[in-house]
């Protein structure tokens, strides 16, 4: 394997062409912990001055109560997003809980057994208890343990004019959709070959607390008696110690088409599963789990990458994905740099942007089922011991190593970050986080796994280097000033949020078990995703 070419080379200088790349538009999904001023995760119920969990548009939770889940709209200006991501943490900062503060990385502080996680609550309406149940579920099949793991998904759009550049007109004419819907799983491929730069450039996460183990020897090193560490590590979140599932691992769903990834989805959410039977779905009249197959919801299947489509209210997301076909994709294996206090700066969201249009425009055949076991192996590799010196990717060709693999893959890049410099009118910053991603792959101390490494050391342990820097960083949000606009809409969100859960709650529903049966079906027949 190579670096791929991009297939648009001559369109590089046509001002159509920056004037689609001024229309890329992105949204940051970023979860965090709240810790109590013990250094415990909060059992604490999701702060009532932030607004209802279920139906508020910004800030909602994910696996735990305590974890919280900040959502930004799709923008097309970087600089806007990071401050709306800014802004909903200085809000929310000031509506926790005295004591508590954000966790900001994506390994959880020391866990006191999975009897101190609490299971995220949403009220009594149907619709809150099939997330909470959901989420049992997830407790069940996996553990609470592995789901206190936090990350960044990085929701990536290009327009629907750019699609139509790369496609050849007689597709366009057939069926806009589909080529569209080819461009996306075309990115999504390249991301599995080449998505092992994201983890070295990126991952944060080296070093954990050795309670999330409990014990068992997972090959890591102590480092004194609280943590655990590799020392070469760039993201043990995206390793086999984060969200890795034995029955997820057998599943056959590929992204050569949407035929092949939505029948092999079907298969996982309608295949029942043994070793889910065995946990059963009720126990004395009480739910356990949604049902007993190889996915309960589309959502419960891990990657690092997944097709996204916006659902509308009452719609499951295959249904969508099978009538409007895919929207965007939302790349999930980006980690939380404590360094950073929102976890994600601006200068990394452009060169993303670069990273994954370039994806976008490059060659990307189909991948069977023996190469897709490669790239799996090969991104475990890079995320266990990615800093090594002289470490191979033997996937890229005999004797070819990480760090020439990723110079040769940057440098190919250049000319696209130059173009979205003039898109943008920039002046250079995209270049610039070009070629602050190049120094790290000359100099693997300056990535964020070696920095993280570096300062667990100094503090002693995983547990009291974040613990220090969280800390300060949240009570830095506490006073940091917002623009009063922006205040006063989050505001009017928490209100909306609150009237719109208590029409939930007062409304006249259909018993639960019949709500359950009826989400357990789904639209989505062989003719939507035809093949051409």
């Amino acid at each position: 394997m190579s670096a791929p070419e991009t297939l648009c080379m001559p369109l590089m200088q046509d001002s159509s062409f920056q004037d689609q790349l001024s229309k890329i538009r992105v949204g940051i999904e970023k979860e965090s912990l709240r810790v109590t001023s013990d250094n415990k995760m909060s059992m604490h119920e999701h702060p009532e001055g932030i607004g209802k969990a279920l139906t508020h548009k910004f800030i909602t939770t994910d696996f735990s109560e305590a974890q919280l889940e900040f959502i930004t709209p799709a923008t097309a200006n970087m600089a806007d997003s990071i401050q709306f991501l800014r802004n909903l943490h200085i809000f929310t900062a000031r509506n926790l809980p005295r004591g508590e503060y954000f966790w900001n990385a994506s390994m959880p502080p020391h866990l006191e057994g999975e009897e101190s996680i609490r299971i995220a609550e949403y009220g009594n309406s149907n619709a809150a208890r099939i997330k909470t149940l959901y989420r049992m579920g997830l407790a069940h099949r996996y553990g609470k343990t592995m789901q206190t793991i936090s990350g960044i998904h990085y929701n990536f759009s290009l327009p629907e004019e750019l699609w139509n550049m790369l496609q050849p007109a007689s597709l366009r004419e057939a069926d806009p959709q589909y080529a569209t819907n080819n461009g996306y799983l075309s990115l999504i491929r390249n991301i599995q070959r080449h998505g092992w730069l994201v983890l070295y450039l990126f991952g944060a996460t080296p070093a954990i607390d050795s309670s999330y183990v409990q014990g068992r020897d997972v090959g890591l090193e102590p480092l004194g008696d609280e943590t655990l560490i590799a020392p070469y590590g760039t993201s043990l979140r995206m390793s086999d110690l984060g969200y890795t599932s034995v029955v997820q691992g057998k599943l056959d769903i590929h992204f050569n088409s949407m035929e092949d990834y939505l029948e092999g989805l079907k298969a996982a959410l309608d295949t029942s599963e043994d070793l889910y039977e065995r946990i059963g779905v009720q126990t004395e009249g009480h739910y356990k789990q949604i049902n007993t197959h190889q996915l309960q919801l589309e959502n419960e299947l891990y990657g690092s990458v997944r097709p996204k489509r916006n659902a509308l209210p009452g719609e499951r997301p295959i249904t969508a994905l099978c009538r409007r076909g895919i929207e965007y994709i939302e790349l999930r294996s980006v980690d939380i740099n404590p360094f950073l206090p929102v976890g994600i700066d601006e200068q990394e969201a452009m060169f993303f942007n670069v990273f994954l249009t370039y994806m976008a425009l490059s060659e990307s055949p189909s991948i069977d089922t023996a190469e897709q076991k490669q790239l799996n192996e090969q991104l475990q590799l890079v995320a266990r011991f990615g800093r090594k010196e002289g470490l191979e990717l033997p996937f890229y060709g005999k004797g070819v190593t990480l760090k020439e693999a990723g110079l040769m893959l940057l440098e190919k890049m250049r000319d696209l970050a130059k173009a979205f410099d003039e898109a943008l009118g920039t002046e250079g910053a995209h270049e610039e986080a070009l070629d602050a991603q190049l120094e790290k792959l000359k100099d693997s101390s300056l990535t964020p796994s070696a920095k993280v490494l570096a300062a667990v050391k100094e503090y002693g342990s995983h547990q009291a280097f974040i613990e220090a820097i969280a800390k300060t960083q949240t009570d830095h949000f506490k006073v940091l000033p917002m623009d009063k606009t922006q205040e006063k809409m989050l505001e009017a969100q928490v209100a909306q949020s609150r009237a719109a859960h208590s029409q939930k709650e007062q409304e006249q529903e259909v018993s639960f078990d019949k709500y359950l049966n009826a989400q357990s079906h789904y639209f989505c027949p062989p003719a939507c995703h035809r093949k051409h």
